[in-house]
């Protein structure tokens, strides 16, 4: 059976670790993480809904020149990759976006999205990124995410598709930074 977990590790501005969260169970991988599951066995193009809400195509592995499914997005991309928001409704398999994604920046509300990393081993997948707040006071997130990129046949270029979403809560303090960890095991 296939789960999810996160982990965060956060840091005060002199970068003093002030929590480690350890690994906690979370919900919900969305039928976008199932509808790229069926492109790559099927080798088929296969429909999904975009981060927008609109219904876009995944190209088949076997389709071309184009990346497949990408989560290393690079730093200040809040594109795709794993991001972070503060919406609080309970995750659901339908679920295309975050309920309220926290931006890239600097300013009030915002966090510094460092670049998005992936490692695996024998039996999972994990996607890290570092978010910094640069923001001038103390930023609660309590959803992540997974967004894919994917090249979509319909649009005739890349988009993003949500694949998972999670409830969890952990506040970073003003000048702070927190690296979180989302693993797809199995």
């Amino acid at each position: 059976m296939m789960r999810t977990y996160v982990r965060a590790v956060v840091k005060d501005r002199s970068g003093r670790i002030i929590e480690d969260t350890g690994w906690k169970k979370t919900n919900t991988l969305t039928k976008n993480f199932y509808a790229f599951l069926r492109a790559a066995m099927g080798a088929t193009n296969t429909s999904v809904v975009r981060d927008d809400g609109t219904t876009g195509t995944i190209e088949a592995p076997n389709g071309g020149a184009h990346y497949f499914i990408w989560e290393a997005a690079g730093e200040e991309n809040d594109a795709w990759g794993l991001v972070a928001g503060t919406g609080t409704t309970s995750p659901t398999r339908d679920d295309y976006k975050l309920e309220s994604k926290i931006p890239h920046g600097t300013g009030a509300g915002q966090l510094y999205y460092y670049a998005s990393g992936v490692v695996y081993g024998a039996d999972y997948i994990e996607v890290r990124r570092s978010f910094g707040n640069q923001s001038g006071a103390e930023i609660t997130i309590n959803e992540v995410g997974l967004l894919a990129r994917y090249y979509d046949v319909d649009a005739g270029v890349y988009q993003s598709a949500l694949i998972a979403r999670s409830l969890f809560t952990l506040s970073i303090p003003d000048g702070g930074i927190a690296t979180i960890y989302y693993r797809i095991s199995g």
